[in-house]
């Protein structure tokens, strides 16, 4: 949909079209049908950009067959490339080129199919309660937030669980148990300036009678600056090593996944709130607490999202849902900011 040449850089919107399983039909497909539904009117309309606008639809943002989080954008944008394609298999033991080859697609999908573009705008669910409980319609993001993965590893001695008394005890349950406490109650304190969760635990030997000689944990850490979650980083060290003299144990920290924060094109953000301002549809600007596909696109491209409330902040659930009038209104200023970007 374009008066210009095809090598004219685009305007990309769009979003996911997969869920997870038992999911809603709010999360991914919204930003999809909307923009689709822009398309339509301007063509009622006859009106043509100046700029080709590009809808996509991106697929496996969630992960769940692959086990690999924004699959789709990744792809496009030559993240993948040096990936073997017949080593991603689903739950079920096929592998990605025997389910493209069984959809009629052929040649390699890590190979990158993403031309330069002017810019990029997701619209998305809060998948939160942020908007609602201050009663905004719409949530401009400043940024997607870093995230941290660790595993901890707290080694004691494992004993008789009735003979060991306890003072005499190297407890690595207990140990772990006080740092989980710890970063509950610390990330509770921060007013969700970030969000820190243990997922998983391991213990060995796991038995009822036997004081436990080994725990593993998960860790995982969510911020919107990376100088933040230094910040906290290191105060958890500081309190592992006190709870590592208490309870007579050592500890190792494994750094996994490190992704850090995105903050979305200044420029953009300022035109969504000045669309939102002229149709007097009041907003806020908040980090994404989740991961989405414009943390991708954000490295190739300028990049913005911004977000319309989740009814009771469910997600992820068929009981997701998003008044239609709150979508209207996000429709609005989506369709000015992208007429006025792809105007010139």
């Amino acid at each position: 949909m374009s008066l210009a040449p095809r090598t004219c850089p685009p305007v990309y919107t769009g979003s996911h079209l997969d869920t997870v399983p038992q999911g809603g039909k709010y999360d991914g497909a919204l930003g999809i049908t909307v923009p689709l539904a822009i398309a339509n009117y301007w063509h009622q309309l006859g009106y043509r950009p100046v700029r080709p606008l590009c809808i996509i639809a991106f697929a496996e943002e969630e992960g769940t067959r692959f086990g690999k989080v924004c699959f789709g954008s990744q792809a496009l944008t030559g993240k993948l490339k040096g990936l073997d394609p017949t080593a991603l298999m689903t739950r079920e033991g096929q592998n990605l080129p025997e389910l493209l080859q069984a959809s009629g697609l052929t040649g390699n999908p890590f190979t990158p199919h993403f031309p330069p573009g002017k810019c990029f705008l997701e619209l998305h669910i809060e998948q939160g309660n942020a908007l609602e409980t201050a009663g905004f319609p719409l949530g401009i993001v400043s940024a997607i937030v870093g995230i941290r993965h660790f595993t901890l590893t707290f080694t004691g001695k494992a004993n008789h669980a009735g003979t060991t008394s306890m003072d005499l005890r190297h407890d690595a349950l207990a140990a772990a148990s006080s740092f989980i406490t710890h970063v509950y109650n610390s990330a509770l304190a921060s007013q969700r300036q970030y969000v820190a969760t243990v997922g998983h635990i391991k213990v060995e030997p796991d038995a009822n009678n036997v004081v436990p000689g080994k725990a593993e944990i998960s860790l995982e850490i969510r911020s919107e600056t990376d100088t933040l979650m230094d910040s906290v980083l290191a105060g958890f060290q500081e309190f592992l090593d006190h709870t590592a003299q208490k309870y007579g144990v050592a500890y190792e920290i494994a750094k996994l996944d490190q992704i850090p924060p995105l903050p979305m094109d200044a420029s953009l953000k300022d035109l969504i709130a000045e669309e939102a301002q002229a149709q007097n549809i009041p907003y806020q600007v908040q980090p994404s607490w989740a991961g989405h596909d414009a943390m991708i696109l954000g490295h190739e491209l300028p990049t913005a999202m911004f977000f319309v409330p989740s009814k009771g902040g469910i997600s992820h659930s068929p009981e997701e849902f998003t008044p239609s009038h709150d979508i209207g209104q996000a429709a609005q200023v989506l369709e000015k900011v992208l007429r006025r970007v792809s105007a010139e």
